[in-house]
């Protein structure tokens, strides 16, 4: 433990309480506040989340072993960001409604990220995702909208049914179309045009026309 001492007086007796302002920032969270001429080294307190700054206005407060620095009273530069730290994990449990709120942009920065519930809703009015893998393990999705756009170099769909329904108008634009079926094809319409430039071929065991 170290014990508080004056920077400038070392025979001073260390103050109960009182306000001073923090001159220096030492390693392993000390700090040197200056109070009535004099510099104390003090010790952050872990209830001071908001870490102090230089020129900051703190109370601190001790005995003859210690001093703390309890809290920051005034910020020296009020344009600054502020810094809530605390030494270790931190745990927000309240009892109802954990609501966060700013005014400009909220952050989240981590080297992962777990959101558990059991329900949830977003409301974005613009959203971009960049990332370099996607997982997703659903039992049902259903999107509705007015208009969708995907661009794959590569895509791969497997699925045991698959229903597709266009009231209007399909176009396909391919380099190449290769479509088999393992047991029944059909295409049906009021008419039916099927052109080439080169060769068109039929094969097949029996054919019926007519």
């Amino acid at each position: 433990m170290i014990t508080p001492h004056s920077a400038t007086h070392p025979d001073a007796g260390p103050p109960r309480q009182a306000v001073g302002q923090v001159v220096n920032i030492l390693p392993e969270g000390f700090f040197i506040v200056r109070h009535q001429q004099r510099g104390w080294q003090c010790r952050l307190a872990a209830s001071c989340l908001l870490q102090p700054e230089l020129g900051d206005d703190v109370l601190i407060a001790g005995d003859q072993a210690q001093l703390w620095l309890l809290a920051v009273l005034t910020r020296a530069d009020g344009d600054r960001p502020c810094l809530l730290s605390v030494p270790g994990d931190l745990a927000i449990t309240p009892g109802g409604t954990l609501t966060l709120r700013s005014e400009n942009s909220l952050h989240l920065i981590g080297q992962e990220l777990e959101i558990k519930a059991d329900r949830s809703k977003f409301h974005i009015k613009s959203m971009h995702y960049q990332g370099q893998d996607l997982a997703a393990w659903i039992p049902k999705v259903s999107i509705v909208g007015q208009r969708l756009e995907s661009v794959w170099h590569t895509l791969v769909q497997i699925s045991q049914r698959l229903l597709r329904k266009v009231t209007q108008t399909e176009h396909a634009r391919v380099g190449q179309l290769d479509y088999q079926a393992k047991d029944y094809a059909r295409i049906h319409a009021q008419n039916v045009i099927i052109t080439s430039e080169a060769i068109t071929k039929i094969d097949s065991e029996q054919i019926h026309l007519g």
